[in-house]
């Protein structure tokens, strides 16, 4: 499998059943890209702008909505590798969203 540089999922391993179906499979190219930075790619109309260097909302620094967040009760996770070192998580430490609420 190294030589064919990808490696065959084992959801697909029934699909295999013929030479042919093998050599179809590692016939079909390989992405290692997202959507989101294949659009950045793209030629785009000027009215269209694409962030790939979004905000993350932290409740004890940001300042927008005076600190309030749409999701309050969810912890923000951040599971990828990649983008551990760049965002960090926030745990949600009130009991109840309703404080969220109070300075109205």
């Amino acid at each position: 499998m190294r030589e064919f540089s990808h490696n065959v999922p084992n959801a697909l391993l029934n699909n295999l059943n013929t030479l042919q179906d093998v050599v179809d499979f590692y016939s079909t190219p390989v992405y290692a890209t997202t959507a989101l930075e294949d659009f950045t790619k793209l030629d785009l109309p000027k009215n269209l702008h694409i962030r790939t260097e979004y905000h993350r909302f932290d409740p004890k620094s940001d300042t927008w909505f005076g600190g309030r967040t749409a999701f309050p009760g969810q912890d923000t996770v951040v599971t990828g590798l990649k983008y551990k070192k760049k965002y960090k998580g926030v745990k949600w430490t009130d009991a109840w969203p309703e404080k969220q609420f109070l300075n109205d």
